[in-house]
């Protein structure tokens, strides 16, 4: 069979379209052969290809070859040619699928759930030689797509006529016609029909479609794409809590997977779709509350044992036992918030006492087999690494005395079944295996309820995780990853974690991140990309700091000492890469402190200037100090410890870390003392530098960067794909993530437009998450109290609201903020929990302040936040519930 194709393709100067064949449509699909097509000069891009021999179906796509080297492929998933009967001779006339807003469509969180479509049956057309097949999957489950046109085949445009697409393909919809039996040119439209009334509810917008000819002894197949929609597109509500805050009568001092079968009830009932999570991965490490943060994981894949429930994982023989279980339950639940270290160790008491009870038992299953087998290759590591750092009482492996470096073969030893340890490392694989039990159980009820469950992928690792010490090879453990200063934090965010070491990861064709998306979306039909920055480039800290202030971008194009001097700014290394500390700036930095400073931690370095002590010369070595001084820290040692963190960072230039001989601008160097006693030129010279270096020199070099990344990523599951864009924004990365159909974040109280306070929900872009806060800042009531200027000016202007603000954020202005969130255009808004409490007075809680849930500039913050509400008695709030529901349903969602 001799295949032609023909597509209508503009392309700009050195771009070249070609055709890409592949192996299979799944998320594991491999390109088999590349075939470079020819361009007519009205921009018609054809090619003949012979697969004569080869099975049908075939799977391709479109993609422009870009000068530089990479590819722009078409949005969406692979095109797929089924035909019914054989054929000498095809004939497909493509449309190229741009970024018309289909691919968060073809996700699994419509497909399986609210677009789901149940088998219907009428006649259809079987016999033809002239296929048309429109690909739109923004249809909802009550409608289909009808079409009318010229011909009497098409019911000749009276829509009383007019002829049902098959759409037992969906989201392809097709119809068959005999090209015997049509005149040429064929006009036509699409229409939207309500299956239940036969009504049309919307024709497709723009001009007719036209196929001008089809040769009767060929088979024609005409691809249609983006349907222009003139109804309203779908938009729907969420609510956003972490697991850990869930509460229930049932649960166990902190919310359990269990309790999101009680959310999902709560959000049907008030008409939301999607519950939104933070990660729940095992971030234990040292057993204490410093565990409780759910970014740190130790694993990517294996899930955190605290939120299984005890009687689904089994129940215990003893009675004395389930009473000793039941009165902490008690004790636990009447906290006002998770406990996380005393729920931990209770919870392992139970885990050590019903594996040794059922163990055995469960092994045995069947079920339990094929989860193994399924598992294995992250599930022995993750088991032998959990237990050699509670064998050796640290996560740090470069500190055991034994298997600090990491052996396949020796690390199988270990687990082998007649090992001495298999019983303590067992342990793991039983935990693990009911947590995927349990969540999968709750996937299914999310799913047959109408509710999508969102997951949400962290931009890092733990230095300290199973990850780093099984491959090693996959990260920079040399350095940190974290954030440039912003709203959160003016020093910057330090996160600990090792930056990724992306050209290795590219060797394998990103198999780390597919497998670690593949395994989030056996629970979860959306997710969220922490820090979707991070794949252009991400914040790179020297592992002697502290503060993200002497960060860098990485990947990035530093300065030479050339480039400086070509700019006008005097080279002096001393001047511009050493911390400035002069007299005067010791002075304004400690006041009265400043010769003990003097005294202690500095050295003279010249007349007025002094340079840190070598016991003092990073900012690790200053914290340890000040860690160990114990109960004598109080309010000067947090002034001095701060202020030389601050003297660290008196520098206009930072070295690059892997090439010495090139410069990095430092981060809000015009607030700093050795900017400000520059001469005024070269304030202005440097200035200039500065805006080149982090607002222009970058936007190409980035977004190619996330190119390479991002489409491979993405493409490996069907998921849903939220991308959380905040904070210091490339130009380039709202162009990208439009182009691959992410969802971007929305947040009134951080705009993304220049010199705005505050954004408009009404302005959000379709293709997005709008929300009125996260779990890094305060809920609305908390920040309406925070500072009342700011306030004040958001009462006038974002609530278009005259006079004076309440100094409280009133039930009416709660709601005015929630229901303006509504109006937004914005596909989802997903607002916190706690703010979809505040339209209701009566069942907040008392204090706002108790709501928040991190500090992002606090990296000891204890996430402990549980809603005051249990979930049951949240159920049966009849008043509030349909309030709720009523203003979702009033606002089209």
């Amino acid at each position: 069979m001799k295949i032609h194709f023909q597509i209508h393709f503009k392309t700009s100067w050195g771009q070249v379209l070609n055709l890409f064949f592949y192996d299979n449509a799944g998320n594991n699909s491999q390109i088999f052969e590349t075939v470079g097509m020819q361009c007519d000069d009205k921009g018609n891009w054809t090619v003949e290809v012979d697969f004569s021999g080869k099975a049908l179906p075939i799977f391709y796509r479109y993609g422009v070859s870009q000068p530089n080297k990479t590819i722009l492929f078409e949005t969406g998933s692979l095109r797929q040619i089924a035909l019914n009967e054989p054929t000498n001779q095809l004939r497909i006339f493509d449309s190229w699928r741009g970024p018309y807003g289909d691919t968060p469509f073809n996700s699994s969180v419509f497909s399986n759930i609210f677009f789901k479509r149940e088998r219907v049956s009428f006649k259809v057309n079987k016999k033809g030689n002239l296929l048309l097949q429109l690909h739109c999957p923004q249809m909802e489950p009550n409608r289909h797509f009808a079409i009318t046109g010229n011909q009497e085949a098409l019911g000749n445009w009276d829509v009383s006529t007019k002829v049902r697409l098959d759409e037992s393909a969906y989201p392809d919809w097709t119809i068959l016609l005999d090209t015997k039996q049509l005149t040429f040119p064929l006009e036509y439209k699409y229409l939207i029909v309500d299956t239940a009334t036969d009504e049309v509810l919307a024709w497709g917008g723009g001009p007719n479609r036209i196929v001008k000819a089809a040769d009767s002894n060929e088979f024609t197949i005409v691809h249609d794409e983006h349907f222009l929609r003139t109804i309203d597109s779908w938009k729907a509500a969420g609510v956003a809590i972490p697991v850990f805050s869930l509460r229930s009568k049932k649960s166990f001092g902190i919310g359990e997977f269990n309790d999101l079968k009680l959310m999902v009830d709560w959000a049907k009932r008030t008409g939301q779709r999607m519950i939104q999570t933070l990660p729940i991965n095992d971030t234990i490490l040292y057993h204490t509350n410093y565990d409780s943060y759910p970014y740190n994981a130790v694993s990517v894949y294996a899930l955190h044992p605290i939120y299984l429930n005890l009687e689904k994982t089994g129940k215990l023989r003893n009675k004395e036992r389930i009473a000793w279980f039941e009165a902490k339950r008690t004790e636990l639940n009447d906290k006002t918030f998770s406990d996380y270290q005393l729920v931990m160790s209770t919870k392992w008491e139970y885990f050590l006492e019903i594996f040794a009870q059922d163990s055995k038992k469960v092994f045995a299953e069947k079920e339990y087999k094929l989860f193994f087998e399924k598992n294995k290759e992250w599930l022995v590591p993750y088991a032998v690494f959990s237990f050699l750092r509670d064998l050796y009482g640290t996560p740090e492996f470069g500190k055991w005395p034994e298997y600090s470096k990491y052996d396949k073969f020796e690390i199988e030893k270990l687990a082998n079944p007649r090992s001495e340890y298999y019983e303590k490392i067992s342990l793991f694989y039983f935990l693990q295996y009911h947590l995927h039990l349990q969540l999968s159980e709750v996937h299914d009820y999310a799913r047959a309820n109408g509710v999508a469950i969102k997951g949400d992928i962290p931009i890092g690792v733990s230095p300290r995780s199973v990850d780093a010490w099984v491959e090693s090879e996959l990260f920079n453990t040399e350095v940190q990853a974290g954030a440039p200063p912003d709203d959160f934090s003016v020093t910057g965010q330090n996160w600990g974690f090792p930056t990724y070491n992306w050209e290795r990861m590219a060797e394998d064709g990103f198999s780390w991140w597919k497998k670690r998306f593949a395994k989030l979306a056996e629970y979860f039909d959306a997710y969220r990309i922490d820090h979707i920055l991070g794949f252009f480039r991400i914040w790179e800290i020297p592992n002697n700091d502290v503060w993200g202030l002497t960060g860098n971008f990485h990947p990035a194009l530093p300065y030479t000492q050339r480039e400086i001097e070509q700019a006008g700014i005097w080279w002096n290394e001393i001047r511009l890469t050493k911390p400035y500390l002069k007299e005067h700036v010791l002075y304004a930095t400690f006041g009265k402190y400043t010769d003990d400073v003097k005294r202690e931690y500095l050295l003279p370095d010249g007349w007025q200037f002094y340079k840190f002590k070598p016991e003092y010369d990073t900012q690790k070595k200053i914290e340890t100090h000040f860690a160990s001084l114990g109960y004598n820290f109080g309010n000067k040692e947090v002034l001095i410890r701060d202020g030389l963190y601050k003297l660290h960072c008196e520098v206009l230039f930072l070295r690059d870390l892997r090439d010495p001989k090139k410069y990095h601008p430092r981060i809000s160097m015009h607030s700093s003392a050795t900017f400000i006693d520059m001469n005024e030129d070269q304030r202005r010279k440097l200035d200039k530098l500065y805006v080149e270096y982090f607002y222009h020199r970058h936007n190409e070099f980035w977004k190619e960067k996330a190119y390479q990344k991002l489409p491979a990523l993405i493409s490996s599951t069907n998921m849903l794909v939220c991308g959380e864009d905040l904070g210091m924004v490339p130009d380039s990365v709202p162009e990208v993530m439009q182009s691959l159909e992410i969802l971007s974040l929305e947040i009134q109280r951080m705009p993304k437009k220049p010199n705005a306070e505050f954004a408009m929900p009404a302005d959000a872009p379709y293709l997005s998450v709008c929300t009125t806060s996260t779990h890094d800042m305060n809920p609305i009531r908390a920040w309406w109290e925070e500072d009342a200027a700011i306030t004040q000016r958001f009462y006038n202007r974002a609530l278009g609201m005259h006079g004076t603000a309440p100094e409280k954020c009133e039930q009416w202005i709660a709601e005015k903020i929630v229901q303006q969130h509504l109006d937004s255009n914005a596909m989802w808004i997903i607002l916190p929990w706690q703010d979809w409490m505040a339209v209701e007075s009566k069942l907040c809680l008392e204090h706002p302040f108790a709501e928040r849930i991190n500090v992002p500039s606090n990296p000891r913050n204890f996430w402990c936040y549980r809603m005051h509400i249990p979930l049951e008695k949240l159920l049966r709030q009849n008043k509030f519930n349909d309030k709720i529901k009523e203003m979702v349903e009033k606002a089209g969602r």
